[in-house]
């Protein structure tokens, strides 16, 4: 391995810096001013286009075909995606007929084009952000995304009308569908009514910086998302029609999760959310005894924000919902609310097992449910019926992680597997076969082009943090790879919001550790769900500290344990991951790293707040505005703690132009901070933009391709790296 080039200085464009300075309350020093040189980089101006333009001036082993799990719909056909390998967005497929396709037997592509959202965009920048079918099977409801934002507007479709081409002749998205065009749509599901007349859906105030529906341009704003309302559409109207359900002038912060109960469609129950803390209120209203209105009667079964409680189905009044009350690590519950209020009394159908995170429960086949346990960061799934009697365990030698699709009117479901060295599996249960051996079978593999899977190696270990907690790590490499404390490594991570990291496939990943004899080293560090709630409120707040420690030991352990060399491990996380590299790349000691990449990263706090969906993070990082928390969150902000007693490794940030989800001028502005703290560091402080992209939801393959390209080639450069093939 060669010996990195030494980084030439004063390289980096000029970046104007104001006097502007932000006054915040300390619980301990009362009025602190900070300042903030870079504040003008929070606008979306000329001035800030510009300088982002100045900024931003693994193919083969990601074109394979891949695929989703199918769906029967009302219409009798089934309906899955479909991606060739290279097209931008993944294109919904369906069935002739109601035949499920057997791709094992010369079925081809197993149907037909239903919906192709490569026909929304000459780039690909369009792309579904939700989807939903009516009960009838006669329309379909699709939200389109446009470069990335979480904006998306709805449209309606009779699934008469498929949106493909025709003979090779690109179509229009207006041909065929309804005139229906419902805007402001965010953090929202599309759910019908069983009567197929319309939907409920959440969505924000007018915004006139968005411009028509058809144009570019939700997604760069900051200004803070607030006053969601839920509204009811009912096809064939206008939105100006559209019934105002519900909404909370005196929280403005509050957001709406509507469902409709699925075998009866009797409830409408309400989800309400004042932050991302695992916590809700929730509130049923009956359908039958009432008409769609703003002043719908609620039975508020849940009005304090104490625990989290999901809806799983109901039989009648007879509700199941998987809860975290006195259960950190979920529990399924069962409560009659025919009873009067002060009467009713929530029993536990699956108890806590203390030993595993109860992941996620799917009612199907009419008295029984798909369960996934996490147990130890592996996913175990099993069949139970309504009574709580675990009757099999499935797939017992499968390591990865499993999600669950089907519906209790369906005497089936499916489990689609995936890991560090699984592409993707597609497996069935049928409870109609009479043989129970044979009821659990594959449905369809991904095969991979120019990677071989079983060359590689996933093994779990464990190591001690800081303050002694035990935190698992998985390490994946190529067969060929020793461990003589020689090796490179990238180490993901990400430690927070009660996200797990499970076992992932990543081609470009596999074809880095293949190329040039690297490992991947995925800590599950406290903050994420893995363990639970208690893992997650271990890596918040006051406590976030914890998740920047578990990472810096995390390097710390393969180097001494040989699995890679100091100096030569790559970190790497996104969204809140970004916040861990950063944080970690200010804390970890000098020579300890030897890259690092954060995508889009929340890098600010003491201003995430303020800008779009930030304010409900204060669950995890605590409010900045409130004196108390001040005091913790300044000194972990990674723009307010660049270190200058020390020498950085080289680091990129990536972040996009329209990402409203953590906006760019978190990156923006600790790129400026870096360079200009740090003119003469022997290493690169970079910032890479994506134009017309986002957080990453709905980023075309093309764009995915790009961005793994360039940040493992840096990772490359960096760590002076050469290919095992050369």
């Amino acid at each position: 391995m060669s010996t990195p080039t030494p980084w030439v200085t004063n390289r980096y464009p000029p970046t104007r810096r104001s006097d502007h300075v932000d006054v915040y309350k300390s619980e301990s020093k009362g009025e602190v001013r900070v300042a903030d040189p870079y504040e003008w980089l929070e606008h979306n101006t000329p001035e800030t286009d510009a300088w982002t333009t100045a900024q931003d001036e693994i193919r083969k082993n990601t074109d394979y075909a891949k695929f989703s799990s199918p769906t029967l719909k009302d219409d009798n056909r089934w309906y899955w995606y479909y991606n060739t390998g290279l097209q931008a967005q993944s294109v919904i497929y369906r069935s002739k007929d109601d035949r499920l396709p057997d791709f094992s037997k010369g079925d081809g592509l197993g149907g037909e084009i239903f919906f192709d959202p490569n026909l929304l965009s000459d780039d690909g920048t369009a792309a579904l952000a939700a989807t939903a079918f009516s009960r009838s099977g006669k329309y379909f409801a699709y939200g389109i995304s446009r470069s990335g934002s979480d904006f998306y507007t709805v449209y309606i479709r009779p699934t008469s009308a498929p949106l493909a081409s025709v003979n090779g002749q690109k179509v229009s998205h207006d041909d065929g569908r309804l005139h229906d065009e419902i805007r402001f749509v965010k953090f929202s599901a599309i759910s019908w009514t069983h009567d197929s007349k319309g939907f409920f859906y959440q969505r924000f105030p007018e915004r006139e910086s968005h411009g028509a529906a058809e144009e570019d341009k939700a997604g760069t704003e900051t200004q803070s998302d607030k006053d969601a309302m839920l509204y009811y559409h009912r096809v064939g109207t206008s939105q100006t029609e559209d019934i105002l359900v519900h909404k909370d002038p005196k929280n403005p912060e509050w957001m709406w999760g509507a469902d409709v109960t699925e075998v009866d469609g009797r409830y409408l129950i309400l989800s309400i959310s004042r932050d991302t803390s695992r916590k809700n209120l929730l509130w049923i209203a009956d359908l039958e005894q009432q008409t769609i209105r703003p002043d719908l009667k609620w039975d508020k079964l849940i009005d304090e924000f104490d625990s989290r409680y999901d809806y799983i189905a109901n039989n009648s009044t007879s509700f199941y919902f998987l809860s975290n009350k006195n259960a950190p690590q979920y529990k399924l519950v069962s409560v009659d609310i025919s009873h009067p209020p002060e009467q009713r009394v929530f029993k536990d159908v699956l108890p806590e097992d203390k030993e595993a995170h109860l992941e996620d429960v799917l009612a199907v086949n009419g008295d029984h449910f798909a369960v996934v346990y996490k147990r130890n960061v592996k996913d175990e799934i099993y069949v139970y019926n309504f009574a709580g009697e675990r009757l099999t365990r499935l797939a017992s030698d499968f390591v990865g992680a499993a999600t669950l699709s089907g519906r209790r009117a369906h005497a089936w479901f499916f489990s689609t597997l995936t890991g560090f060295t699984t592409p993707g599996i597609v497996a069935r249960y049928d409870f109609r076969e009479k043989d129970e051996e044979k009821r659990w079978s594959i449905y369809r593999k991904t095969l991979v082009k120019g990677l071989h899977p079983d060359d590689f190696v996933a093994d779990q270990v464990w190591y001690d943090s800081k303050d002694g907690t035990r935190v698992p790590m998985f390490v994946v490499r190529h067969k060929d790879t020793k461990f003589d404390g020689s090796a490179p490594a990238i180490q993901y991570g990400y430690g927070g919001f009660t996200i797990s990291v499970n076992p992932f496939f990543s081609p470009s990943i596999l074809t880095f550790l293949q190329r040039y004899g690297a490992v991947l080293a995925v800590p599950n560090i406290r903050g994420g769900g893995e363990f639970g709630e208690e893992w997650h409120l271990a890596g918040t707040k006051e406590r976030k500290v914890n998740c920047f420690n578990d990472f810096i030991a995390a390097s710390e352990f393969l180097v001494k344990e040989k699995y890679a060399a100091r100096g030569k491990i790559a970190i790497n996380g996104g969204s809140n991951g970004g916040l861990l590299v950063a944080a970690c790349v200010n804390r970890a000691p000098e020579g300890l790293l030897g890259a690092a990449v954060a995508e889009v990263g929340v890098l600010d706090l003491l201003k995430f707040a303020d800008f779009t969906i930030g304010r409900a993070w204060v669950s995890d990082y605590g409010d900045p505005h409130e004196p108390h928390d001040f005091d913790f969150i300044y000194p972990i902000s990674p723009l307010h703690n660049v270190p200058t007693d020390r020498v950085l490794p080289p680091t990129i940030l990536l972040t996009a132009d329209h990402d409203d989800r953590v906006v760019p001028l978190h990156s923006f502005k600790h790129a400026a901070t870096l360079q200009h703290t740090l003119p003469n560091n022997s290493h690169p402080l970079l910032i890479r933009i994506d134009k017309k992209a986002g957080h990453g939801a709905g980023k075309s393959t093309e764009k995915r391709i790009k961005e793994a390209a360039d940040k493992w080639g840096f990772v490359v450069q960096s760590l002076g790296l050469t290919s095992r093939e050369a």
